[in-house]
């Protein structure tokens, strides 16, 4: 039996496998569409319907989804994974996997780091891994080793964005950049405030989108949106998902109906907050500017996309209101560079920062260049020139604290947050 998982820091607060490999392809300075032949789904993606976007030099899954799925952007991935493991001193998760766990989700798996490790330390699990974009996966289990995952090709965004400018010019006006940098409290989508403006009066639960809803006239209910798994899992877990779903109160009642009663749901993301933001009275106090420009800009972009960026999703209301019980967190900081004496915390830290310089293009290039910031649409040029000059900004302050202790060393906040499905509920 597995040991627990680790106390937090901070108590307060009918498969078919698509093993299909990729090939690399050249970059693009435009925009086109490669068909991906031979790839089969279980679920809701044909092989008509998969689609690689080649813009601006980097490969996307589809035309709404703001990060790359390009080997650029793998590599990143395989690191990010490391520093993971690395912050929970080698654990792959903070719930406890039994004889009982015996099928795992990999929800939004990418290359399948995560789902690889899990099927290699608990052979007697079945474990699925889901994403809607297709990755070099044999190149995973090339380097990481070989184990019985299901890979399987699917979009789980059944929900969109809302395309209504008014709830989405509100939702950027309600954020606050100064009281809540890294975007954490919880964000009340505007299919939620319409079913709260629908229900008022009413001692009736609001109707969710993956209920039925019946015509008298047919025969058969109208199928709603929904993952409609063949059958339940008994851990779901979900890593690094900032930005990828606009309904989040859709994405946990989902994950709730299809864990089996007793199961676990765990999310876990990080936030690299801006050192001693909130000492300051506004951005322009900054002390390394095209960061912080960066940082703001790639913010408004998110809400402006309706897929707003942050850890906000990983709130443990979201958990609650879906009905999960046992909710508890767990939360590890990390530095960024290699500032700390300890030695593993240096390793840990290189690793990161590695990650943070990596990631740079992949998190701000599409978001800026489509969307804009509050007050324009960023040109590729522009974009990647700020880059560079940001990262010049990263490695001065990665550098750690000064010799008069001016400053902190930059951390990451990771975070780890668990639920579990009442044994009691109805299968």
């Amino acid at each position: 039996m597995e040991e627990g998982p680790p106390q937090p820091d901070d108590p307060a607060g009918d498969h078919t496998g698509a093993h299909h490999k990729r090939p690399r392809r050249g970059s693009e300075s435009s925009k086109s569409s490669t068909s991906v032949e031979s790839l089969r789904s279980t679920r809701t993606l044909q092989s008509e319907d998969l689609q690689f976007v080649h813009e601006n030099g980097r490969i996307y899954g589809n035309d709404s989804y703001f990060m790359p799925c390009d080997q650029q952007e793998q590599d990143c991935l395989a690191i990010q994974h490391q520093v993971f493991l690395l912050a929970l001193k080698g654990k792959l998760t903070t719930t406890k996997v039994t004889s009982a766990t015996k099928r795992i989700l990999d929800l939004g798996t990418g290359p399948g780091y995560w789902a690889v490790a899990m099927a290699q330390q608990y052979p007697h699990a079945e474990v699925v891994g889901i994403d809607m974009a297709v990755w070099d996966v044999e190149t995973t289990e090339a380097v990481a080793g070989n184990s019985n995952v299901t890979w399987e090709i699917d979009d789980l965004d059944v929900w969109g964005v809302d395309d209504e400018i008014e709830d989405i010019t509100l939702r950027l006006e309600r954020y606050d950049i100064a009281r809540d940098h890294a975007n954490r409290e919880p964000l009340d989508s505007p299919a939620k405030h319409r079913e709260k403006a629908n229900s008022e009066g009413s001692h009736t639960a609001p109707h969710t989108p993956s209920e039925h809803t019946y015509d008298l006239y047919v025969l058969e209910p109208e199928v709603q949106p929904g993952w409609h798994f063949s059958d339940t899992y008994n851990l779901i877990h979900l890593r690094a998902m900032k930005g990828v779903f606009a309904y989040w109160e859709g994405v946990y009642d989902e994950i709730y109906k299809n864990l089996a009663p007793g199961g676990w749901v765990e999310i876990c993301d990080y936030d690299m907050t801006l050192p001693n933001l909130e000492e300051l009275k506004s951005l322009d106090e900054f002390p390394f500017p095209s960061l912080a420009k960066l940082y703001l800009g790639v913010m408004q972009a998110s809400f402006k996309s309706g897929r707003p960026i942050g850890t906000y999703y990983m709130h443990r209301t979201y958990l609650e209101d879906a009905g999960f019980k046992d909710v508890h967190t767990t939360y590890v900081n990390v530095p960024i560079g290699q500032w700390p004496e300890d030695e593993e915390q240096r390793k840990v830290g290189k690793l990161l920062l590695v990650c943070v310089m990596e990631t740079l293009e992949a998190f701000l290039l599409r978001l800026l260049t489509t969307w804009g910031d509050a007050e324009k649409v960023w040109t590729v040029e522009e974009v990647r020139n700020t880059i560079e000059v940001g990262k010049s900004e990263i490695l001065e302050w990665s550098r750690g604290p000064d010799r008069q202790g001016k400053r902190d060393g930059w951390c990451a906040s990771f975070k780890w947050i668990v639920g579990r499905k009442p044994h009691d509920a109805p299968d």
